[in-house]
């Protein structure tokens, strides 16, 4: 903190003085106290077609390093605007904001510390080109991934480890020697009850798991009505430390790919009006077609939305 030797609002030198339980530089002219604050930072984790988007840095630091679409926020804009502009001015790709992944801490070459908003994101218009601070801008498959010691930032290569984890969850209907796992998600996470044995031996009855290497880390359900082609999408649940990554979306698009291959022309869900995760559904293709009220647990009643996807054309016969 040598570097801060006058005050900013008076022009008097600064003396380091105890503030608290920190040294910190303090005016002992107008008494004006000088907080090092770390520099906010925001960036996206882009993803289409399972491939992530990169791009090599053309400036210091780690010139012709590979890094996320990343840079300081503006002091007149938010995270979200600085994420969105930042991504365009790097990469020449509009993108909209899914989630929050993470908020990472970082330290640069300078020492100063500071905070990386990550969020993940999808295109939704312009063309793909380098720009700004980059030199090249491309889309990676998992397997394509530069290795680690050619990321730019140690926050880059853990959202991008956590993002390889994410592509190893495999997608796949459950089995009997799923449900004690199930059972234990349920009740440590105080989800709604299931007959699991049933679902599993139902035939009328789909129960889908998220299997991270042999662990059950989400799980959705799908209900079929014949002969009315109508099917209804149930609870999506994901472990709260594997959420934002978009797991909860695989199970959703696995749970429309069953209904497909079932011929069902309608798939149906029912969710609470205030309930965010409203935002992946409609990513997935569904829209609102109906409200209703009910009580909830007793309490005060509560809005809720019935959500609808169909297919564009009619589905296959095989």
């Amino acid at each position: 903190m040598d570097e801060y030797r006058f005050c900013p609002r008076c022009g008097h030198p600064l003396e380091q003085r105890k503030v608290g339980d920190r040294v910190r530089p303090v005016c002992p002219n107008c008494g004006f106290i000088l907080y090092i604050n770390p520099t906010p930072a925001a960036g996206t984790l882009v993803e289409d077609d399972g491939h992530v988007l990169l791009i090599r840095r053309a400036v210091p630091p780690r010139a012709g390093y590979w890094a996320l679409p990343a840079g300081y926020m503006e002091a007149d804009e938010s995270a979200e605007e600085a994420a969105i502009r930042e991504t365009h001015e790097e990469t020449g790709l509009d993108v909209a904001l899914d989630a929050l992944l993470n908020v990472y801490s970082f330290e640069d070459a300078t020492h100063q510390r500071g905070v990386l908003i990550l969020y993940r994101a999808h295109v939704v218009g312009g063309e793909l080109r380098p720009g700004d601070d980059a030199a090249e801008a491309r889309w990676f498959a998992p397997y394509e991934l530069p290795p680690e010691d050619q990321i730019a930032f140690s926050t880059h290569r853990h959202a991008l480890r956590e993002w390889l984890r994410t592509r190893a969850v495999v997608y796949r209907t459950a089995v009997e020697g799923d449900i004690p796992a199930l059972h234990e998600l349920i009740e440590e996470y105080d989800q709604p009850r299931w007959a699991l044995e049933e679902w599993v031996k139902e035939p009328n009855h789909v129960l889908i798991v998220a299997d991270d290497r042999g662990t059950v880390v989400g799980y959705t359900g799908i209900v079929f009505s014949p002969p009315s082609e109508e099917a209804r999408l149930m609870h999506v649940f994901v472990l709260p430390n594997r959420r934002r990554w978009g797991i909860g979306s695989h199970l959703i698009q696995h749970a429309l790919k069953v209904a497909r291959e079932r011929r069902a022309r309608l798939v149906t869900t029912r969710i609470s009006a205030g309930n965010p995760a409203i935002a992946v559904y409609l990513k997935q293709g569904f829209e609102v077609c109906g409200m209703f009220t009910r009580p909830a647990n007793n309490g005060p009643r509560r809005t809720w939305l019935t959500l609808c996807y169909t297919w564009p054309d009619e589905p296959p016969d095989t």
